[in-house]
């Protein structure tokens, strides 16, 4: 996470048991009005994070993944609505932020597909350009997106089985409510 720090602020516990998470605090963690958050204990620390539904299928999106693989040669990602949860084809950083072009294409539940005239990047700044973004979430509900990595065009069965993995994520999410 960009400037990454401590924050140490001292908050009172009201007679319910609520606190305010302060201003400064939900910024760091990219947190908003009606973001869920997850909350755990270790020992006798509280621990709280913004909640990432596709993060608790992190073990099925691999094992997807790797079937995704064995019929394509496209590199495939699953990410959250900010970070990479989980690789095919190379390795990358599951701590930076999705840069705000893929970000709003998730958040806005949108298509993408490659375009010469209309390039964009996975992260800021970055190398790796997007070839195709396929939204995982319900309507109104976004959780996420399965993409892939443009280094050629992918093909039209490259991006059907992306496509295909979005829409089996998006039903697994809807069944379980995760």
């Amino acid at each position: 996470m960009k400037n990454e720090r401590n924050i140490g602020i001292v908050r009172h516990m009201d007679d319910l048991g609520r606190i305010v998470v302060p201003k400064e605090v939900r910024k760091q963690l990219g947190i908003e009005a009606e973001d869920a958050v997850e909350i755990s204990v270790s020992g006798r620390t509280i621990h709280m994070r913004k909640y990432q539904p596709l993060q608790t299928l992190e073990t099925l999106c691999r094992t997807y993944l790797d079937a995704f693989g064995k019929s394509c040669k496209a590199v495939c990602l699953v990410c959250s609505t900010e970070k990479v949860i989980a690789t095919r084809g190379m390795e990358l950083s599951t701590e930076l932020l999705l840069s705000d072009e893929v970000r709003n294409y998730i958040k806005n539940q949108k298509e993408y597909q490659f375009a010469e005239a209309f390039q964009i990047s996975l992260f800021e700044n970055s190398r790796y350009l997007v070839d195709s973004i396929y939204p995982v979430g319900m309507a109104g509900n976004p959780m996420g997106a399965v993409i892939l990595i443009h280094f050629r065009d992918a093909t039209p069965v490259e991006r059907g089985c992306a496509k295909y993995l979005a829409d089996i994520l998006s039903e697994l999410i809807k069944q379980n409510e995760v």
